[in-house]
């Protein structure tokens, strides 16, 4: 009886022991898989720039033939003309500037630890296409349109000599739609390269709030420099 009583407990003793195992296990298994965010030390920094660019006009002689160069003394010389724009740099942890590509292909390898920084990087490309597709649609539409109506109002006047006024009256008609959708297309371009570069100004600030971490200064190292310049200082007697 003795010896059945022993081998109960030895029993309840070691299924006891194989759960509390089982759930120390579980509970190690849960905090070992438990996501941390990931940290950066790369420092970025986006900076625009400003470039000129000229824009050279072509030069045509008196019978409307275009020639090669430009040249001050034709009549239809046009002289060159220059803009500012400001163009994107990313500067990395406080080097040089490098120019930024158009797609921002340079930052992703960055943001393979920032998901949404990278995200608003693919945004940015989306705006840029949409700007290219729907934006210059129009303006190539417009131009079209533009040359029809300026070709019709051109032959129309060439018919009604006598009535000169009414005829260019009803030229500025035909092209203005024309003009409207080219300048429509314009400014819907300007609109998507606007969004895109907001998103790159996002992906920066996204990168840097919740992605990059200044890596800390070894106290140590510190607390050594301190101590010998201090040994260095004279002491008055």
């Amino acid at each position: 009886m003795q010896i059945h009583s022993t081998l109960m407990a030895l029993l309840c003793l070691s299924f006891s022991l194989s759960v509390q195992a089982q759930t120390d296990s579980s509970t190690t298994k849960h905090i070992s898989f438990k996501s941390k965010k990931a940290v950066n030390f790369t420092k970025l920094e986006l900076v625009y720039q400003k470039e000129t660019v000229s824009y050279t006009g072509a030069s045509y002689s008196s019978s409307g033939y275009r020639l090669s160069g430009a040249n001050p003394s034709l009549p239809g010389y046009q002289a060159p003309t220059s803009s500012s724009i400001k163009v994107p740099y990313i500067r990395v942890n406080g080097g040089e500037l490098k120019r930024l590509d158009k797609r921002a292909n340079m930052l992703r390898p960055y943001y393979t630890k920032a998901p949404l920084a990278n995200e608003q990087l693919t945004l940015m490309n989306q705006q840029r296409r949409r700007g290219a597709v729907q934006g210059w649609t129009l303006v190539g539409i417009g131009t079209v349109a533009t040359a029809v109506g300026l070709y019709s109002a051109v032959t129309k006047s060439d018919d009604e000599d006598s009535n000169y006024s009414t005829s260019l009256l009803q030229g500025i008609i035909r092209i203005v739609p024309g003009l409207a959708v080219a300048y429509a297309g314009f400014a819907l371009s300007h609109y998507h390269s606007e969004k895109a570069k907001k998103h790159l100004e996002q992906s920066l600030e996204i990168y840097n709030k919740q992605y990059y971490k200044p890596i800390k200064a070894d106290s140590t190292v510190s607390k050594a420099i301190n101590a010998d310049s201090a040994a260095l200082v004279p002491v008055n007697q």
